[in-house]
């Protein structure tokens, strides 16, 4: 029982640092449709910064699931999820299908959010969780 609470804070780890990875890789896939939003919201060089979140998306969803610089990541992804989740999910503003959709990838979001809130506040790292379940 010890063990497996050791691995959750592992787990979350990864978990959160994959979703970031994941769609990362998602709007690479997407991004035409991402960008004719970007140009419909206003949104200043709309190709050079979806570029640029991308990037960032992916390279914080990895450092997060090899542990690198945790506190750091966490907290460069929380002001960056909560400024492009009310952007490209204003739910408020559709209605029907469209809005259920926007709705629930703006709570989703928010939830990765309260994610990386967590991975602030937590102390035990990967490394130390790894050396502990490789300890029998």
């Amino acid at each position: 029982m010890g063990n497996l609470l050791l691995s959750l804070p592992l787990l979350a780890h990864i978990l959160i640092g994959f979703y970031f990875t994941f769609f990362g890789f998602w709007n690479i896939y997407h991004w035409i449709s991402i960008t004719e939003v970007m140009i419909q919201r206003h949104l200043p060089c709309p190709f050079f910064l979806l570029s640029f979140l991308i990037a960032f998306q992916i390279i914080t969803g990895v450092m997060l699931m090899f542990g690198i610089l945790i506190k750091l990541t966490a907290l460069a992804l929380i002001p960056f999820v909560l400024i492009f989740v009310f952007i490209l999910h204003p739910f408020w503003k559709f209605k029907g299908e469209v809005r259920k959709q926007h709705m629930a990838l703006f709570v989703t979001n928010l939830t990765m959010c309260l994610g990386a809130l967590i991975l602030l506040v937590n102390t035990i790292s990967p490394i130390t969780q790894w050396r502990s379940l490789l300890i029998f």
